[in-house]
Order: C-alpha cells, then structure tokens, then sequence
C-alpha cells in the first residue's frame, strides 16, 4: 500500500507538473494536498488535463491513503494486542505466586497456633 500510494502521487505529481507547467516540488506538494484531501486551494489545476488528473487524484487517492493508514493502524494495534497478551500473562503468573504465598501463609498460620496450643497445654 505505501508503494502504491507513492506511486499515486509521484504519477499525479509528474503530470500536473507538465501539464500545468509547475515546479515538481510544487506538483508534489498538490498532490499530497490533493491526495489527502486537506485541498488547500493555494494550487489548483487550470487546464483540462490538469483537472482530469486532480479527479482521478482525488477519488483514487482518498481511498488508496485511507487503506494505507487503516493497514498502519492495524499493525500497530496488533503490535499493542500481541503486548497486551504478553502483560496479561506475566500478570497471571504474578496472580498465582500472590495465591500460593497466601496459602502458604494460611498454612503457617495454622501450624503456629496448634504449636502455640501444645506449648499452652504442657
């Protein structure tokens, strides 16, 4: 998807620039604007070609860029998930040590007061 989207814009970016005989950093800067659709209007096309290219920007664009960041999304919210699993089994094993300490503790308890009732008794 990022090489599809480069591709898209640099394609786009390169023909505005000939057609409306602009610089190419100037190109590229409408077509990312164009692209995105933030379309500042500080550059717009003003021959037929120019137009043409600007629709097809922009109805291919939106959906090309909005795939691409749905796919950056969802590889950081699986990155996040796999952490999450990983935290949720340290804080397991955490959860059982804490359990078994309490039942051993439970356990102490109890032998020290059948000690201290023998100690009593004698």
């Amino acid at each position: 998807m990022l090489y599809t989207s480069l591709s898209l814009l640099i394609i786009g970016a390169i023909t505005y620039s000939i057609t409306e005989h602009v610089s190419l950093a100037q190109a590229f800067w409408w077509a990312i604007a164009t692209a995105t659709i933030v379309g500042y209007g500080d550059i717009s096309p003003h021959t037929f070609v120019g137009k043409i290219v600007a629709l097809v920007l922009m109805l291919v664009g939106i959906g090309v860029i909005g795939t691409l960041t749905s796919s950056i999304t969802t590889y950081f919210i699986r990155e996040d998930s796999k952490n999450a699993n990983k935290k949720d089994d340290q804080l397991e094993k955490i959860i059982q040590k804490l359990n078994d300490i309490e039942k051993q503790n439970q356990e102490l308890k109890t032998e020290i007061q059948e000690l201290k009732q023998k100690a009593d008794e004698k």
